[in-house]
């Protein structure tokens, strides 16, 4: 299918690695030019000059943290107009214990990932409903719909920000302006083995053991692949896309339990 998206211009935020890195490279591979954003200058440098190798797309890099006001205004200079947001936030440092988070872990956790997006959002929207074309696609979390006390610094933000896509998105309908949220299960990125490795080493069990056991937390059976996550995003990011919108979309290989 062409999306009919080739020529447009995309943010993709955290794209240097993982599920925005494989977003970034489905969006380039349909003829979208991008500007690239992640904290690290050189990892992201390097994915940057694979994309335009492979696919010939323009692409330019921001390497600031979102997470911090200035970080939101060098990215939006950077690219005033985009017509595809992809938002892709990190996750707060882990602190299961919730009797220990201090207000500083909320203003942060708050910052990072409800405000953050929400900048970038009120940033670039007005110019997509005046070009009468937009795409916001928020990456956020599984957790969302089904809440854990453990994850709710993170998850606490992103139920805030599902509250605020939702009203946006029914007002922006009518100009062909769409948001929706991506809710990722477990995906065979980097961080997700960097997070098998310390689930590994306080348990005293071999990796293997221990991915395993967390493919059979879903129906699949398996980690998703970036891959399918991406495609899924870039569909949400095409023209034949503008009668969804509001939505909070679970890929997760079967393993929320819900019908709604």
């Amino acid at each position: 299918m062409d999306l009919g998206i080739a020529g447009r211009k995309a943010i993709v935020c955290g794209a240097s690695r993982g599920l925005g890195n494989a977003i970034a490279n489905a969006l380039a591979a349909e003829g979208v030019h991008l500007l690239m954003c992640a904290r690290d200058r050189a990892v992201l440098d390097r994915a940057a000059g694979d994309i335009r190798s492979r696919f010939g797309v323009e692409v330019a890099t921001v390497a600031t943290d979102l997470s911090v006001p200035a970080g939101r205004t060098e990215l939006l200079a950077a690219c005033a107009d985009p017509d595809i947001l992809i938002h892709n936030g990190a996750w707060p440092a882990d602190k299961p214990d919730y009797r220990r988070w201090t207000r500083a872990d909320w203003d942060a956790a708050l910052d990072a990932m409800m405000m953050a997006p929400i900048d970038l959002i009120r940033g670039v929207v007005e110019g997509m409903i005046e070009r009468r074309f937009g795409r916001i696609v928020t990456v956020t979390s599984r957790f969302v719909k089904e809440p854990k006390l453990e994850h709710a610094l993170s998850v606490s933000p992103r139920l805030g920000l599902a509250g605020y896509v939702g009203g946006l998105a029914r007002e922006i309908a009518p100009h062909n302006v769409t948001i929706n949220a991506l809710l990722p299960g477990i995906f065979e990125t980097e961080t997700q083995r960097a997070y098998g490795r310390s689930l590994a080493t306080a348990a005293g069990k071999p990796l293997d053991e221990t991915w395993a056991a967390r493919e059979s937390t879903n129906a699949a059976r398996r980690f998703g692949k970036p891959e399918e996550f991406a495609s899924l995003c870039a569909w949400l990011c095409s023209a034949q896309a503008g009668f969804i919108t509001g939505q909070n979309i679970v890929m997760d290989g079967g393993g929320y339990p819900g019908v709604l």
